[in-house]
């Protein structure tokens, strides 16, 4: 008694420790080097690897850390542990797993822990850690500007192309300073952390109980941008939060018969903040306002231009021509577009909760079949989304503004399958399979807006002049104080209130039918068809339901109720038109007559698809599997979406010897819309092989090579503006073009082709990549104690696409990216081991990285060597 007892205690006393060990210590690996140790009843086997490993990195840090993000320290590379019962009697457990890899600094941390109880249950534990590093500069930037040619040059103005070296193409974005954009202004460094928790009682008998919890956890901060009249990179602090519940339960009453039942309850809630203003981010506020009275806003008031600079272009001039006060360094110029603070917040809650039912059975003779059917729904909401602004917009001569309101939307899934496969003799069978989703998703906003203006202090404009704040105090009925928000007669209102309503559902119902003959051990073949319908329903619609105009700005006068009359309720024949009514405090409101209901839109497609299919084996060394199909939809729902679909899917295998195999693939997709007004064409190739050769216990050797090629096309339109003439002295205004330089012109003009199409002007727009990879690796032993691996992968992309503006780089269309690498492995004593390791990354950019004439910013170009020295030591 005493004997079993302590074998009880030290099966409680192994799990706590296990259980309470904390997660930065170990990481995976497997057993077998050494047979462990037997100790109360258990085998015991433990394997653990620790070392160093040194980072060193040449050029851009920041893509490094997007890609790679490995960094110098101690580390724990793997840690394991098992248990298993010796004779299967463990009161608490009869095998237990715990594994772990990835602590001790890298970016990506993963633990395992799985204790079985023969019968009664089966515990699983897996947790996540994922460190997302992203700093890609040309992602989410809007192109660095054009810098003015240097003092002294033969030419003033822009150009993309040096003077003389034809052909001459002047940019689309000038400006005068041009401030280049060295971070990616959409940057971000976010934590995950997942956590998944099932258990599974009674996991051998005919009803089996299964309960699961998964936690998700995204959190870290970023960078946010907005269109304000200038565009500036906010501070954005990212927080997501999921929680699944799982409870579900399988039963096998019937023979040869499983049926499910499970319930999913998921909870999401986000919890973002958006930022802008010099106590958080002091970074962006590199300027400050000069206003020599005592009015408005405060002298030195610190000011956010943004960070996107283009002074000297007539599309959209940013922040404005002449950003900085003549004579000064970081006086910033009151009429720029310019933000003195911003705040986003807002709270998406949204409850998920499904329901499954689940069959697999081949109770009846030469019949098997399995099937499901599922219900979900979905609540999102936004109850407080708040945008709060205080800056200047040129464009609407406005001060601020907020925006905010409740918003929803709402989910509801009902999807079924089932599939069938029914052997009607030993070489003929007929599947079928049925799939019906059907989903629809409603939303509505009620958006609530106010636009801000400016007072009208004499000698102060822009900026200068603070947020004007309506009520009687500052804006008496029947005067034009300049405390009055000052108006312009097309000025927008300055409340709205509004509803926004979407809809978008799908009802799709598909069925293959496929029949499966084996004309010999050798051939086997099939031949199927394919029907799917589905139908899209989609409106949106948004509503101004209530407007407010306030009084106040220089062409007020008792007329037009001192500018409180305008837009909507701007006077007809000296009256207020219907629904516009002069309020007690000098303003005007107005009620807009109910809405029309909208109107669905309903598009139904109908796809058809011929399947065939074969798998031959000539001989015993050599299998080939063919899978095609050819299928033509009746209708698209975007302009990308196929009419005409091909695939072609080809594989072989050849055992050449018993240590010699090659493998070949062909992967191939055809899409196609080619109608008149969209010529969409697209393909996705790929042809690989590889080859394995073993001659020996002590060598092995594999290398390959894949090509993988991507092309799309499809007719766009767009608006396009640029200097034709160098502006002298610059700045100046830019007259505009009439084409963009260097893209081919439709052979039907620089119209755009397609109908009631919201842009001038038309082009083919194309893009393809073509990658080649290759790879090989080597394990050589050369003594008994000592292994070595070799190895080498290398990606080379080159690709073309269409550039609208000359200063785009090629960024990732063309670059090289290779990752050799090389090991040791020293077998000491057993179960005890030295390793030594070098990887190698080197990702280098071979395209246009920095167009003439563009503001120079940091290639992304770089080179890492990382060395690791570890022992694993098993025992």
């Amino acid at each position: 008694m005493r004997g079993r007892a302590g074998i009880y205690l030290f099966e409680i006393l192994t799990l706590a420790v296990v259980l309470l060990l904390p997660a930065v210590v170990w990481g995976q690996s497997s057993a077998g080097d050494t047979p462990g140790i037997d100790s109360g009843g258990y085998n015991i086997h433990q394997t653990i690897d620790a070392g160093y490993r040194g980072s060193w990195v040449n050029g851009n840090k920041d893509t490094y850390d997007t890609f790679e993000n490995l960094g110098s320290g101690l580390r724990l590379f793997d840690y394991s542990l098992q248990m298993r019962s010796l004779d299967h009697k463990g009161i608490l457990f009869d095998s237990l797993t715990f594994s772990n890899f990835g602590y001790g600094g890298d970016p990506n941390d993963v633990t395992r822990l799985r204790i079985e109880k023969n019968k009664w249950y089966d515990f699983r534990l897996l947790f996540r850690r994922d460190k997302n590093f992203w700093d890609y500069n040309l992602l989410a930037n809007p192109l660095n500007p054009a810098s003015l040619n240097p003092p002294g040059s033969t030419t003033t103005g822009c150009y993309t192309t040096p003077v003389g070296t034809p052909p001459v193409v002047l940019p689309v974005v000038c400006s005068s300073p041009a401030v280049p954009i060295n971070d990616s202004p959409h940057s971000m460094d976010l934590v995950r952390r997942m956590q998944d928790y099932d258990l599974t009682l009674m996991p051998q008998s005919k009803i089996q109980l299964r309960l699961g919890y998964s936690r998700n956890r995204n959190e870290g901060p970023g960078f946010f941008t907005t269109d304000g009249g200038t565009i500036s990179d906010f501070n954005q602090n990212y927080s997501y939060t999921t929680n699944a519940y799982h409870a579900g339960v399988d039963v096998k009453v019937l023979p040869r018969t499983t049926i499910s039942y499970d319930q999913f309850l998921t909870y999401f809630k986000q919890d973002n903040v958006v930022t802008d203003n010099p106590a958080v981010n002091p970074q962006n506020f590199g300027f400050v306002l000069a206003n020599p009275t005592a009015n408005g806003t405060p002298n030195g008031t610190p000011v956010d231009l943004g960070n996107i600079w283009s002074t000297q272009t007539p599309a959209e001039v940013l922040p404005c021509a002449a950003p900085i006060v003549t004579g000064t360094t970081n006086t910033a110029n009151p009429t720029c577009n310019g933000f003195l603070s911003y705040s986003q917040v807002g709270r998406p809650r949204d409850f998920m909760p499904t329901e499954r039912l689940r069959f697999q059975s081949n109770y009846f003779k030469n019949f098997e079949m399995s099937g499901s059917l599922g219900y979900s729904s979905s609540d999102n909401m936004i109850p407080d989304f708040l945008e709060s602004v205080n800056d200047w917009t040129a464009r609407t001569a406005t001060r601020g503004s907020t925006t905010g309101g409740p918003a929803s939307a709402k989910r509801v899934s009902v999807n079924a399958n089932w599939s069938g496969v029914y052997t009607v003799t030993d070489k003929l069978s007929i599947l079928d399979q049925f799939r019906y989703d059907n989903w629809r998703i409603p939303g509505m906003w009620a958006l609530d807006e106010t636009n801000v203006f400016g007072t009208g202090f004499a000698g102060l404009v822009g900026l200068q002049q603070s947020e004007a704040v309506f009520n009687a105090a500052n804006c008496p009925v029947g005067s034009n104080a300049v405390t009055c928000p000052q108006h312009a007669a097309s000025s927008a209102a300055d409340v709205t209130t509004g509803l926004a309503s979407t809809f978008l559902g799908q009802n799709l119902k598909s069925n293959t039918l496929e029949l499966q003959y084996d004309f010999s051990k050798r051939v086997s073949a099939h031949i199927g068809y394919l029907y799917t319908n589905r139908t899209i329903s989609q409106f949106s619609d948004t509503n101004d339901s209530g407007l407010v105009y306030f009084p106040g700005g220089a062409g007020g006068t008792a007329a037009n109720d001192f500018l409180a009359a305008r837009g909507s309720c701007a006077e007809v024949g000296g009256a207020l038109p219907a629904g516009c009514t002069l309020n007690a405090d000098g303003s005007v409101s107005f009620v807009a007559p109910a809405a029309a209901g909208p109107t669905r839109s309903l598009t139904t497609i109908n796809e058809n698809a011929l399947l065939l299919g074969a798998v031959i084996r000539p001989v015993d060394a050599l299998r080939i599997t063919a899978d095609l199909e050819f299928g033509y939809n009746d209708n698209s729902y975007t302009r990308i979406d196929p009419r005409q679909v091909q695939s072609y899917k080809i594989h072989a295998s050849y055992k050449v010897k018993t240590w010699a195999t090659l493998d070949g693939a062909v992967e191939i997709h055809e899409n196609r819309d080619n109608v008149t007004d969209v010529d969409n064409l697209e393909h996705d190739r790929s042809f690989s092989f590889a080859t394995i050769l073993m001659p020996n216990q002590r060598l092995s050797v594999d290398f390959g090579y894949n090509y993988w090629s991507v092309y799309t096309q499809s007719l766009i339109c767009f608006p396009y503006s640029t200097s034709v003439t160098n502006p002298a002295p610059p700045p100046a205004t830019l007259p505009v073009s009439s084409f963009p330089i260097g893209v081919p012109m439709l052979p039907t003009g620089p119209a755009c082709p397609i109908a009631a199409a919201s842009s001038p002007l038309g082009a083919l727009s194309t893009y393809s990549s073509n990658d080649h990879f290759v790879h090989a690796g080597l394990i050589w032993k050369p003594a008994k104690r000592v292994t070595t691996m070799f190895g080498y992968g290398g990606s080379f992309v080159r690709g073309n696409t269409i550039f609208l503006n000359p200063l785009t780089p090629s960024g990732t269309l063309d670059f090289n990216y290779q990752k050799p690498y090389v090991s040791v492995v020293i077998d000491l004593y057993r179960g005890f081991s030295y390793k030594m390791s070098w990887d190698y990354y080197g990702f280098n950019e071979t395209g246009n990285t920095n167009p003439f004439g563009l503001a120079p910013i940091p290639l992304q170009d770089f080179n890492g060597s990382n060395a690791t020295f570890s022992f694993r030591y098993s025992f």
